[in-house]
């Protein structure tokens, strides 16, 4: 086909081709009469309305939903069909043919604004009750009976974080991993049954923590893995040192719960069955040219090397039914393989984050009952630090849940149009304390900044938060006020508290400092909680 040729003048030169009658307006099939699409004014349509392609023939006074905009026919006219396609970016561009065809909000985006604004509003409101609380309940809110427990582990892959509700029935709801967020996050869901008219309670937390990969160290250099039982042979001086007391080759093994769950050996473990108590034998000390004790190959905290029944009596290992160590008596050493190492677990690790409780009705309508914020560290709390001189600056991360008031009715002043959810942000303080390096003024005090808070569902902002507060030294604790760091606003001051972490001394200060806030703006309110740390060495 010429690409000069239109379907008209091809359709008629088919028909000269066949000697039929001449063809075009006459013949009643004049494609050229056939309507042309025109575009629909999207203008009215919110800018968070959801678009999707798709399409729809619209009678006379009717009406049609594509996505979240809601298309209308033109009454007393032709129907209407309606295309609306999407860009690679999302845009929506929607074409018409028949009668005139309008476009707004639809039902559906209407109450889902309304629903979200309410929300927003009661998470607000849970916002304000927990900045004004005298005393921090933490995960787990008000309800002493539902305190939580929060467990962090890294297994050299990544990190695992698990809730438990203390005290909680066997059959009682759990909380399950909902998602793995960036930067270390965590989200955790407990889901309860739906009570009699229909509503759900739900607990969602979000953790956060900085727990860095087991370190292999030498068996020997583990804390708890000294070497310090004798060799096989007492007689025998085994390092070349000259004494033949002060071969210390092999670790004796404890009995306690946490040791038992070190040690593995095939030996031990017999299989499944019925629990039963294993005897092994030690030397014979009579019979000096015979070495009876029984030896295995085995691994301790992961390092594989040999245990050894090295007592004066026979050494006993208890396991369960299904081939778990229940308990171990007196006599076992361990001796290490040559540079066998042992994983250690980072014990220096900060962990932060938000605990909240919403219920959501059998209508759909979502009310946010309670937000609290917490902070934490593996590390031991400073404690005093009035020794400490100088400066320190910490650099870590925050997060915590806000709301944004985005549009009031212009006529009665209602809030119209509001969201929420959580955010992830950056956190930076200095610590002054003392010494001769420090104006007198700025001594045992704090100052920060909060700020490139990232919003759920991408609401553009330009939050940062102030923080000014002092440092408590002989705890080692901080507290002050947090303010909207926008130059002229008028939003009222929240509050920060922080705990400082680490060593401290004169020429050593906290390597690390946890804490929660809250904060006002113009358009909105946060509550969340940060960790930050000096540079590891």
């Amino acid at each position: 086909m010429s690409r000069n040729m239109n379907p008209i003048t091809v359709c008629c030169a088919a028909v000269l081709m066949l000697g039929l009658a001449a063809c075009g307006s006459d013949n009643g099939g004049d494609m050229a009469d056939m309507p042309s699409p025109v575009p629909v004014d999207l203008t009215r349509v919110s800018a968070d309305a959801a678009r999707a392609a798709g399409m729809a023939e619209i009678a006379a006074g009717g009406s049609a939903t594509i996505g979240e905009i809601a298309f209308a026919c033109a009454p007393g006219g032709e129907a209407c069909s309606v295309t609306v396609a999407l860009a690679a970016d999302g845009t929506a561009t929607a074409m018409a043919t028949g009668g005139t065809v309008t476009a707004a909000d639809s039902a559906a985006y209407t109450t889902r604004k309304a629903v979200a604004t309410d929300a927003a509003v009661t998470k607000e409101m849970a916002m304000a009750a927990e900045a004004a609380q005298a005393n921090d309940d933490g995960p787990g809110g008000r309800d002493a009976a539902t305190d939580h427990t929060i467990v962090i582990a890294h297994d050299g892959t990544g990190s695992t974080v698990t809730v438990a509700v203390d005290g909680a029935p066997a059959d009682a709801p759990e909380f399950a991993q909902a998602a793995a967020l960036p930067d270390g996050r965590t989200m955790h869901v407990l889901t309860n049954p739906a009570n009699e008219k229909g509503d759900v309670v739900e607990e969602v937390m979000i953790v956060a923590t900085d727990i860095d990969a087991p370190t292999s160290t030498l068996f020997a250099d583990v804390p708890g893995q000294a070497l310090n039982a004798r060799d096989r042979d007492p007689a025998v001086d085994a390092d070349g040192d000259g004494n033949a007391a002060n071969d210390f080759t092999a670790l004796t093994v404890g009995t306690t719960e946490a040791v038992r769950e070190l040690v593995e050996a095939a030996a031990f473990a017999p299989g499944a069955g019925s629990s039963t108590t294993l005897t092994f034998d030690s030397d014979d000390t009579a019979t000096t040219d015979m070495d009876e004790a029984y030896e295995t190959a085995g691994s301790y905290n992961g390092a594989p090397g040999t245990y050894r029944c090295h007592a004066g009596a026979p050494c006993t290992i208890s396991v369960s039914a299904d081939g778990a160590i229940t308990n171990i008596g007196t006599g076992w050493v361990f001796t290490p393989n040559a540079g066998a190492m042992s994983l250690v677990a980072d014990t220096d690790y900060l962990h932060y984050g938000f605990w909240l409780k919403r219920t959501t009705a059998s209508d759909g309508a979502v009310t946010y009952d309670e937000v609290q914020t917490f902070a934490g560290s593996e590390a031991q709390a400073s404690g005093s630090v009035a020794a400490v001189e100088g400066t320190a600056s910490y650099e870590g991360g925050a997060v915590g849940v806000y709301a944004i008031r985005h549009r009031y009715n212009e006529t009665s002043g209602e809030l119209v149009d509001a969201t929420s959810g959580h955010f992830l942000a950056q956190a930076r303080l200095t610590a002054y304390f003392a010494g001769p390096d420090v104006t007198e003024n700025q001594q045992n005090s704090v100052t920060g900044t909060i700020d490139q808070f990232e919003l759920q569902h991408g609401e553009a902002n330009d939050w940062a938060v102030k923080l000014d507060g002092n440092i408590a030294a002989a705890t080692g604790t901080a507290s002050g006020t947090t303010s909207d760091a926008a130059e002229g606003s008028e939003a009222p001051d929240g509050s920060f508290s922080a705990t400082f972490h680490g060593p401290a001394a004169a020429d050593t200060s906290p390597h690390s400092v946890v804490g929660e806030f809250n904060a006002n703006f113009e358009q909105g309110r946060v509550a969340g909680a940060f960790g930050a740390r000096k540079p590891r060495e």
